[in-house]
């Protein structure tokens, strides 16, 4: 499909169809209909699907689980580090915090809320994300190490919930 070279008369040519006083409206290509011409284009919105508040909140979420979940395998699987120590915890929800902030930045993910469910989505994978390891202990055997996954099933049961180092079973 060839598109017709145009010049400034041709652009001239519409400035003057739409500027001339017994036209009405214009065609805008992008909205794909006639514009009043008395209509403001700030008043002109385009369609955009907004996404549901329940959505952006799940999203966020889990953006902020993956973020913990990047900051434990770097620790267990690069570092080898014992997750006992409360400097160790430290260093790995700063980790976290920083995947978090950087994975929020690519997907778009800055609001107030969205950064209020992302802390929620480490807090949850903080204290629940031991309950992946036992819905898929083969799946996370690959992604953190298979000692970790024995030590974990060890000393947490399924459907349990970890605050200090004390297992809550539900």
């Amino acid at each position: 499909m060839a598109v017709m070279k145009q010049d400034i008369n041709d652009f001239n040519a519409r400035v003057k169809r739409i500027k001339n006083p017994r036209n009405k409206s214009y065609y805008d290509p992008d909205l794909g209909m006639h514009i009043p011409k008395r209509v403001t284009r700030d008043k002109i919105k385009k369609v955009n699907d907004e996404e549901s508040f329940l959505g952006k909140f799940i999203v966020s979420m889990i953006i902020g689980g993956l973020a913990m979940m990047f900051a434990q395998v770097v620790r267990i699987r690069y570092f080898a580090l014992p997750g006992e120590s409360d400097m160790i915890m430290v260093l790995e929800l700063f980790m976290a915090f920083w995947a978090m902030l950087l994975l929020s930045t690519l997907l778009d993910r800055r609001k107030l809320l969205e950064r209020f469910a992302q802390v929620a989505g480490i807090a949850v994978m903080l204290t629940a994300g031991h309950n992946l390891i036992w819905r898929w202990p083969e799946a996370m055997a690959y992604v953190y190490t298979t000692e970790h996954v024995a030590q974990v099933m060890e000393a947490t049961t399924q459907h349990s919930i970890v605050y200090r180092g004390t297992v809550f079973g539900l």
